[in-house]
């Protein structure tokens, strides 16, 4: 049963990134207030860390205070991570562990914060992609995906305020295979499911 809710979860959080960069992309190329809806799907901290690293300053472009969508987002993947918690669990047990409880202690360093903590979503990514690669090749690659996407997201993420010129470009592209890897472990979960 897990493993069903992780494969929907999982689906559904690759369904929202892949809209919020979207909307994004909308909000820049057609910029007019009536949008709200739009603005609001591409309001997670990811997308603003992109719009401050790229100079698209818009006024909500904001990393602190308390965003429900972005608390949203963790949760989905602690959800995920449970759902390979259940496949793996008797390889990588304190590993999966260790990355679940990354991800809770992030969300409570955030609420007591409202800054700091979300980049524990990017480091338990780090965890779980590096737990793939002693399986088949399709999890390798995953595992390949994962932490290409999460060193990407990361850099971007302790580089905010620098203005590197590649960065926005790396982020970019680290987000683009954030949203493939969420997909991947969907399709993992669905396999596994059908053994």
């Amino acid at each position: 049963m897990l493993r069903k809710t992780g494969i929907v979860l999982s689906i559904a959080l690759g369904i929202i990134l892949a809209a919020s960069g979207i909307c994004l992309v909308i909000s820049v190329i057609w910029p007019v207030n009536d949008l709200k809806l739009v603005s609001l799907i591409s309001d997670n901290w990811l997308m603003t860390i992109f719009t401050l690293q790229a100079n698209i300053i818009n006024n909500h472009d904001n990393l602190s205070g308390i965003n429900l969508y972005d608390i949203g987002i963790i949760f989905l993947f602690i959800f995920v991570c449970l759902a390979l918690f259940e496949k793996f669990k008797y390889q990588y047990k304190v590993m999966f562990l260790i990355s679940i409880l990354l991800l809770i202690l992030g969300l409570v360093i955030f609420v007591i914060t409202n800054l700091a903590g979300r980049s524990a979503f990017m480091v338990s990514g780090l965890i779980i992609s590096c737990l793939f690669f002693s399986k088949n090749t399709q999890s390798k690659i995953a595992g390949l995906t994962g932490i290409i996407a999460n060193i990407l997201l990361l850099a971007g993420d302790f580089t905010v305020g620098a203005n590197i010129k590649i960065i926005p470009f790396l982020f970019g592209v680290g987000y683009l295979l954030l949203i493939i890897w969420i997909f991947m472990i969907a399709r993992i979960l669905t396999l596994t499911e059908k053994e």
